[in-house]
């Protein structure tokens, strides 16, 4: 008898631990991006740097930035399995010119404002975004020591 709860417990460790993570389906109009980051040995110590970036054409002298926020999800809440979604479906693009423009007409790449996670290898960054956008993304690495301010 004891053999057979050994047994039972046994599977249900196995079936429990080797269930794959099944993300969602992108929406309509939407593309599912996945970034996955190759290991680092001390990944305690460094930062990723997430930009939802998009192409315009725009006048030389303009500058442009997105107001789109990428917002966190969970498949499991409160907080397993995270992936990232366009909070905000009506994205705004902010131009702002400068003094003189030749008026000539270039592609630039739009940014938004960087979301900052931890850095991991284990899980790909799963994102939702419009299929005319992209992800960049950069690594940080944090300073093993403080700085005081004196």
């Amino acid at each position: 008898m004891r053999k057979n709860y050994t047994f039972i417990l046994l599977f249900f460790i196995i079936f429990c631990f080797s269930q794959k993570v099944e993300y969602p389906e992108a929406k309509e109009g939407f593309k599912k991006v996945e970034l996955k980051l190759s290991p680092k040995i001390d990944e305690k110590d460094f930062k990723i740097e997430i930009f939802l970036v998009s192409n315009m054409k725009l006048d030389d002298c303009e500058n442009a930035s997105l107001n789109a926020k990428l917002e966190t999800k969970f498949l499991l809440p409160p907080a397993r399995y995270a992936y990232y979604e366009l909070s905000n479906p009506n994205i705004e693009t902010l131009t702002f010119k400068n003094g003189n423009c030749s008026n000539k007409r270039i592609d630039k790449k739009i940014y938004n404002y960087p979301k900052m996670e931890e850095y991991g290898s284990v899980l790909p960054y799963t994102f939702y975004i419009p299929k005319n956008m992209n992800i960049e993304y950069r690594i940080w690495k944090v300073e093993p020591k403080y700085i005081e301010v004196k």
